[in-house]
């Protein structure tokens, strides 16, 4: 039987492999972030979530995490049946919910969180279903992402994909560079070739578990052939060497 409701408390660092599935819920899940970052692909496209931000996914979306980082908050599931009211409009959206709450609405939210994982607990439905109605009654359908940027992450993070250079990925979008590195960053607060090393890093610690594959292997896989600098390049990253890493 599914649960009504659930709350937890996130605390992660670190970095999430590529091997991942996508996972179906079949009830609505959440999540709010005080610190860190994720990026999260639902229904094939790909969702950057920041401090301040409360996202609402609907019933029986693929969801898979594909980067997080220093990721603290708070996130969980519910029914319609747990709710006081669910004619709420953005209960109604097929698609993703993700909206911004700024300075003391982003303070409120947080204290709001932390109260109701109290009352979670100790099992104070009467609370928790109040406050969720008061969540809920807050969030606006709408505030798609930046198709240029959402494409973007998409390619960067396809399962498979070698990374590619940042005019590679212009000239795949039909844009350019110039363009394609002021679009990311407004919108992810990255620049393009962030998110790139980050892919490269991910692909490498996820292949790097796999004791079969050469690092020279694992090196053209993450788009830096030349060995000896993607050594160095992995230890700037990690503070390690691709073999330390390894038998870490």
């Amino acid at each position: 039987m599914k649960p009504l409701f659930t709350l937890n408390t996130i605390k992660q660092t670190g970095f999430t492999p590529f091997n991942n599935k996508p996972q179906r819920f079949p009830v609505y899940a959440y999540c709010f972030f005080l610190e860190g970052e994720a990026l999260v692909e639902i229904e094939g496209h790909n969702h950057l979530i920041s401090p301040g931000q409360f996202v609402l996914a609907p019933p029986d979306q693929a969801i898979e995490v594909k980067y997080f980082n220093g990721c603290q908050g708070y996130d969980g599931s519910f029914s319609l049946e747990f709710l006081k009211d669910a004619s709420y409009p953005v209960l109604r959206s097929s698609t993703l919910i993700q909206q911004s709450f700024w300075f003391e609405d982003a303070v409120f939210m947080g204290a709001l969180l932390q109260r109701m994982r109290t009352a979670y607990e100790d099992k104070d439905r009467s609370f928790l279903q109040s406050a969720m109605d008061l969540i809920i009654g807050q969030l606006r359908p709408g505030g798609k992402v930046a198709v240029v940027s959402e494409r973007f992450l998409q390619l960067v993070f396809e399962k498979g994909s070698i990374p590619l250079s940042v005019a590679e990925y212009a000239s795949q979008l039909g844009v350019t560079p110039n363009y394609l590195n002021k679009t990311v960053k407004n919108r992810t607060r990255r620049t393009a070739i962030d998110w790139i090393e980050i892919a490269r890093i991910n692909i490498a610690k996820s292949l790097l578990k796999d004791p079969s594959i050469s690092i020279a292997d694992i090196s053209a896989r993450v788009g830096l052939p030349d060995q000896s600098y993607f050594s160095r390049f992995f230890k700037k990253k990690t503070g390690l060497t691709p073999s330390e890493f390894r038998n870490a």
